[in-house]
C-alpha cells in the first residue's frame, strides 16, 4: 500500500467547494478530458454516505479502461470530508479522502489523499495518481474561477434559479465541463 497526498489552495470558501464536492457534476467537470464515467451522467442527487456503485471508467472518454466499484464510507458535513473505498481493474484498493478547509477570508485548502494497492504495480500507479490529482486540482481552479468565486454570487443565484436547482448545486452542461 502506498499513500499519495496532493493539495491546493482555492480562492473561494470551503463551504462553496464542499457543496460542489458532493455532486457528480463537479466530479465529472474535474475529471473531464482524462476520464469518463457514463454511470454518473445525468445524476443530480448529492452523494450519500453508504452509497455503492459500479461502472466503467473510460480513458480520455474513448477507451474502456476498467470496471470500477466505489463505496462512499463517509460524507462528513462537520469536517468537510468525503471518504471512499474503491477497487477495480488492477486496483485492489483505492481508498480516497477528499477534504476542504478554510485557510483565510474567501480561500480554502482542498486535498486528495489516496491509499493505493495495485500489487506489483503500486509504485507506478501511485506515480500516475499524483499526475491525475494534479490535473484534477487544476480543473478545480477552473471550476472555481468559472462558477464558485465569491463575486459571482448573483450569477450563481440566477443560474440556480434558471435550472430549477437548490442553491449550492452545480449542475454543468457539456459545454461548461470543458
Amino acid at each position: 500500500m502506498k499513500t499519495i497526498h496532493v493539495q491546493t489552495e482555492l480562492p473561494t470558501s470551503a463551504d462553496a467547494v464542499w457543496q460542489a464536492m458532493q455532486h457528480a457534476a463537479s466530479f465529472l467537470y474535474v475529471t473531464h478530458g482524462l476520464f469518463g464515467f457514463p454511470a454518473l451522467a445525468g445524476r443530480t442527487a448529492p452523494f450519500r454516505e453508504g452509497e455503492q456503485g459500479s461502472g466503467w471508467i473510460w480513458l480520455f472518454h474513448l477507451i474502456p479502461l476498467s470496471r470500477h466499484t466505489i463505496h462512499l464510507v463517509e460524507v462528513d458535513q462537520e469536517t468537510l470530508t468525503l471518504r471512499s473505498r474503491e477497487h477495480g481493474g488492477i486496483l485492489r484498493a483505492w481508498n480516497h479522502t477528499l477534504h476542504v478547509e478554510d485557510v483565510g477570508d474567501q480561500s480554502c485548502r482542498y486535498s486528495d489523499t489516496v491509499d493505493i494497492d495495485a500489487s506489483p504495480l503500486t509504485g507506478l500507479v501511485a506515480l500516475a495518481a499524483v499526475g491525475i490529482y494534479r490535473y484534477r486540482q487544476r480543473r478545480w481552479h477552473k471550476l472555481v474561477r468559472r462558477h464558485l468565486l465569491p463575486t459571482q454570487n448573483h450569477r450563481q443565484i440566477e443560474a440556480v434559479a434558471e435550472l430549477g436547482l437548490e442553491p449550492g448545486l452545480h449542475q454543468l452542461t457539456e459545454a461548461q465541463r470543458r
